[in-house]
């Protein structure tokens, strides 16, 4: 299968490679792509992959730009026809959320993973500001998003956004007035023209210079991340939620998720600038000056324990505010405050008691662990690992069983089409992405597999392939990569005379001899050289 597939392009190959060669002249080509021929961890281009969530939001939320109405008493409705009449409407909507999510989870993954890998330290400075920029930055994409639809959990969100802008000293009425209007009826309108031009816009600037010039694109791990957001979108479906009334007392609701940690000091009742505003703000500038105070030598996360210490801290306070965030009181006797207020003694308590212990905690284990990586260098002997390699028949076999799964899925996703399963049919959308994926992947082993045995036969082959000169042998050893001076001998046996005990004379350029002592000298000269061999030969 291996050689089958190095052999020759298919014409989706061909047409790639023609549009790449098209686009030579094209600023395009300042980028480096590189497409990795096996398999890598994706923990190194989480930012490749959250640009690729990017792109799909962009592109669903264009679709979605065709049918909705950014009017007061218009976008509810709207949002719900593009849920239920509107063909595909469905599918895009919730491609749409949870992409939205997804950019989300993927931005924090990719901040926490170059933090504690410790690459701004090698004159990434700039990068990892316009990281930060671009984190915050999306995470109010995601809030302008859910606000326009105006539900009552929109409703909510924006009465909180606006008291926080408004409780800023100096400017915070006037940013009110700029962000979200004089009203409600002005809000959807400006919130619409952040969240579909000037966040993206500004978003994008900010990509081209926080992205490198060499980029990392895994076709079988994007296949898979826009599976599993599909994937998601079958299993969860996101509900239109209720219709905001004026005249009707709204329910019970939270934010989304990455932002109910904020929710959750803010339902403390303490002062609303410090609990929503400078708080947050300290924990952004925080990130931000980091690569300018961290000032180990080494990168590893081991090597640098208060910087790690400081960054599972802050892990360990998102999580906990994240929970009293969700919490709410079950005790349905209780009027509706008194169920969402958190006792502020009793939070900040807790979350006082917990950055001195997780710091002291982390900070210890991280020592320890580095006295143990330590401790089993020392007595660790070197072994060899074997990559598993599967046979071909095998990869034909797997190759098969998929591209019959794959036929099966698309006619199972069409009749659920036609049966109205929509959120059925994209799950199995999203399962059509993840087996396309392996595919690819099973595609791109097996033509790494033909490349790996010439280079193991080629060494094979030249391994014992040793050139005589006179009586010396020059032998390369092609492992090592050194010339080894071999004993004093006159000819070597060839494996065409193996079956005769006669030895053919070494022609030497510039030394003429007759044929008898050239005969003679060299059967002296072999009995003496396999006797030597013969005594200072290795077991």
């Amino acid at each position: 299968m291996g050689a089958t597939l190095h052999s020759q392009d298919n014409s989706l190959v061909r047409l790639f490679r023609w549009i790449y060669a098209g686009l030579d002249r094209t600023i395009f080509m300042g980028l480096k792509f590189t497409f990795p021929a096996k398999f890598v961890s994706p923990l190194g281009f989480l930012g490749m992959l959250t640009f690729v969530v990017f792109i799909i939001l962009g592109i669903t939320g264009a679709l979605l730009m065709l049918w909705y109405e950014p009017i007061l008493n218009r976008a509810w409705d709207s949002v719900e026809r593009i849920n239920d009449t509107i063909p595909y409407g469905f599918h895009i909507r919730n491609i749409h959320y949870h992409a939205s999510n997804a950019m989300v989870m993927l931005a924090i993954l990719h901040m926490y993973y170059q933090f504690f890998s410790g690459r701004y330290k090698i004159r990434n400075e700039i990068l990892w500001v316009t990281g930060i920029l671009i984190g915050v930055l999306t995470i109010l994409e995601a809030f302008t998003g859910y606000d326009i639809i105006f539900s009552e959990r929109a409703e909510l969100a924006i009465s909180i956004a606006a008291s926080l802008t408004n409780s800023i000293p100096i400017v915070g009425p006037d940013m009110m007035n700029a962000f979200f209007g004089s009203g409600f009826h002005d809000f959807v309108l400006r919130f619409y023209a952040f969240h579909v031009f000037f966040l993206p816009i500004v978003l994008l600037g900010l990509m081209v210079v926080h992205f490198p010039r060499f980029l990392v694109f895994d076709v079988p791990m994007v296949m898979a991340v826009t599976g599993a957001i599909m994937l998601t979108g079958g299993v969860f479906p996101i509900d239109m939620g209720l219709k905001f009334d004026p005249n009707v007392p709204p329910g019970i609701t939270v934010p989304e998720w990455y932002l109910t940690g904020l929710y959750a000091f803010l339902r403390s009742g303490y002062d609303k600038f410090t609990t929503g505003v400078a708080w947050p703000g300290l924990f952004i500038l925080t990130l931000l000056i980091i690569p300018f105070i961290d000032r180990y030598k080494k990168f590893s996360w081991k090597d640098r324990p208060i910087v790690s210490a400081i960054g599972i801290t802050s892990i360990a306070q998102i999580m906990v505010t994240t929970y009293w965030g969700f919490y709410i009181d079950p005790d349905r006797t209780k009027s509706l405050l008194e169920r969402l207020v958190i006792d502020p003694v009793f939070l900040f308590t807790v979350m006082s008691l917990i950055v001195p212990l997780s710091f002291g905690f982390t900070y210890l284990m991280i020592k320890l662990a580095k006295n143990a990586e330590k401790n089993a260098k020392n007595q660790k002997k070197t072994t060899e690992k074997n990559p598993i390699q599967l046979p071909e028949k095998w990869l034909y076999i797997i190759f098969v069983c998929l591209i019959g799964f794959q036929v099966y899925l698309n006619i199972a996703t069409y009749y659920a089409l036609l049966n109205g399963m929509k959120n059925f049919s994209l799950f199995l959308v999203g399962i059509i992405m993840l087996v396309f994926a392996g595919m690819f992947h099973l595609y791109r082993y097996g033509k790494s597999i033909p490349q790996s045995n010439v280079q193991v036969i080629s060494s094979k082959k030249h391994r014992y392939d040793f050139p005589s000169l006179g009586n010396k042998i020059l032998r390369k050893d092609i492992s090592k990569n050194k010339l080894l001076t071999g004993a004093k001998i006159s000819s070597l046996p060839n494996k065409s005379d193996s079956t005769t005990n006669e030895e053919k004379p070494i022609e030497n350029p510039g030394i003429k001899t007759s044929s008898a002592s050239t005969s003679s000298s060299a059967s002296t000269s072999s009995s003496a050289s396999t006797s030597s061999s013969a005594s200072t030969s290795p077991s």
